[in-house]
């Protein structure tokens, strides 16, 4: 379904990787049955939202913000096209497929004119926003740390949408070093000594070692010593993680959203991440988490100096929490304090439970409506609802609606195996 693909050189490991974010189906009853058109997305709009948004939280975490680049974007945008006309996800192009400019990021990179092999690549699918893409990206711990990488500089995006199934949607971003693909324009090959291939696009080319590592640490060292997400001072932060592939919580369908920090390597030789801890508002620790470093994480993707805790419990909407990572590095010990704060809606806000289900709301309002996740499976599916009430899905455990008339005064809504008790009242 989502494909990974690696490529190591000189030890270094990047991630190549996809997030798909599903939203659930919906639709609405009358006497017949209407189905829901999805919005249109504004493609060039989203695509300077994305890159804004993207550098805000790059900036925020800090890193240094991604430049545009005219070749990586065209071939993200070569991508997009090519899923939507083939109806697929994924990294992996078919040869024979519609569109088909390379198997791997890397060849469509080099298809459209980039210089270098040296390409991360994240695709989220079935967003309608460039946030709503790039929160579910960072909420996918594999992916986020693609975002968050110490040696790219600069980005290209390719957004599609099918006009004819407008809930088609593919989100592209290709991310590259600027130095990396100057180096290969300028030719720059030795035939003796100690020396990284693969690099360039013409592979003839062999970029000495030193040469290599120094252009990797010149963007290294434009960036913090220690990389912490959520950052110190971040609001507006989504309460949960679903799914990625390969998935870091197999066995859960809904967990908390993960906490990630990452130790600059031009900084540092040796880091033991020796206490890794979640408070709530209260200063409580939450003690239902699990840790991962290099050598725990089940699907080996995180890097030496890479480390995430998963709450295993969803965080709740308009929350603070707090961080303490104790940590040896090169012999030093030392500790780091942060705190962030979940999202808050500027909407009626209810909490569904057995307990309560029933509310009375106002036609034209917009409400929020959250259903706590009784276990660690517990999502919300599609569902259907009366053609008087419009609803959309912000997460997998929480809906907006609006009920735009009295049609039926009350109503029970069934939503996987929760109920939802509606009594409407006309707005004066």
């Amino acid at each position: 379904m989502k494909n990974i693909i690696q490529t190591i050189i000189m030890g270094l490991l990047t991630l190549l990787s996809a997030y798909l974010y599903l939203l659930a189906d919906t639709s609405s009853i009358s006497p017949k049955i209407i189905v829901k058109e999805e919005p249109d997305v504004h493609i060039n709009i989203e695509q300077k939202n994305a890159l804004n948004y993207l550098n805000k939280l790059r900036i925020g975490a800090g890193l240094i913000p991604l430049t545009e680049n005219n070749k990586l974007e065209n071939a993200a945008k070569n991508h997009a096209d090519y899923l939507i006309k083939n109806h697929t996800i994924g990294h992996f192009e078919e040869k024979n497929s519609i569109g088909y400019t390379g198997k791997y990021a890397s060849q469509r990179s080099i298809y459209s004119g980039y210089k270098t092999s040296m390409v991360i690549e994240n695709i989220s699918n079935n967003n309608f926003t460039a946030k709503e893409s790039i929160d579910g990206l960072m909420a996918a711990i594999y992916h986020r740390f693609g975002f968050l990488d110490f040696h790219i500089d600069e980005i290209g995006i390719g957004i599609k949408q099918n006009l004819n199934d407008k809930s088609q949607t593919a989100f592209v971003y290709d991310m590259g070093s600027h130095n990396l693909e100057d180096i290969c324009q300028k030719k720059n090959s030795i035939r003796v000594g100690e020396y990284a291939d693969n690099i360039c696009a013409d592979r003839s080319l062999k970029i000495e070692a030193k040469l290599f590592n120094k252009i990797l640490s010149s963007n290294r060292k434009r960036n913090k010593k220690i990389v912490k997400y959520p950052f110190d001072g971040q609001k507006d932060v989504p309460p949960a993680f679903y799914d990625e592939l390969p998935d870091p919580l197999p066995d859960y369908s809904v967990s908390g959203f993960p906490i990630s920090v990452s130790f600059n390597e031009s900084y540092f030789k040796k880091v033991d991440m020796l206490s890794f801890k979640l408070f709530d508002n209260n200063g409580t620790e939450i003690k239902e988490t699990i840790v991962y470093n290099k050598n725990s994480d089940p699907n080996k993707r995180l890097k030496r100096f890479e480390f995430a805790l998963f709450p295993l419990k969803r965080l709740e909407w308009n929350s603070k929490y707090s961080v303490e990572i104790i940590y040896k590095a090169d012999n030093q010990l030392k500790r780091e304090y942060w705190s962030f704060k979940t999202r808050q809606f500027k909407l009626p806000f209810y909490k569904v439970t057995s307990n309560k289900n029933s509310f009375k709301i106002k036609t034209g309002e917009n409400n929020i409506f959250y259903f706590p996740p009784n276990s660690k499976r517990d999502i919300l599916g599609s569902l259907k609802y009366p053609a008087n009430l419009d609803i959309s899905f912000i997460d997998k455990n929480t809906i907006k609606l609006i009920a735009n008339s009295v049609k039926e005064r009350e109503i029970i809504l069934n939503i996987g195996k929760q109920k939802l008790k509606l009594n409407i009242e006309e707005k004066i």
